[in-house]
């Protein structure tokens, strides 16, 4: 009887472990999703950033030089 009672203690320590760990998992794969979303961000307004202004759209044409309008 006392090993049945030992076998269901470990039974639900295991559920509270995996349980832990898919807590601890998510919270370290949500800062490493943010750190790329940061970096990313980063690096757009690097690249785009003497480009964006009030009135930049993204989707618009770029003129050539000489360009006739």
């Amino acid at each position: 009887m006392n090993a049945i009672r030992i076998r269901k203690e470990n039974q639900v320590y295991s559920a509270e472990d995996k349980r832990a760990l898919a807590m601890f998992n998510y919270e370290e794969k949500a800062k490493r999703e943010a750190k790329v979303m940061s970096d990313l961000s980063r690096l757009v307004q690097r690249h785009m950033g003497d480009e964006l202004g009030p009135n930049h759209d993204p989707f618009g044409a770029v003129k050539a030089d000489g360009a006739d309008d």
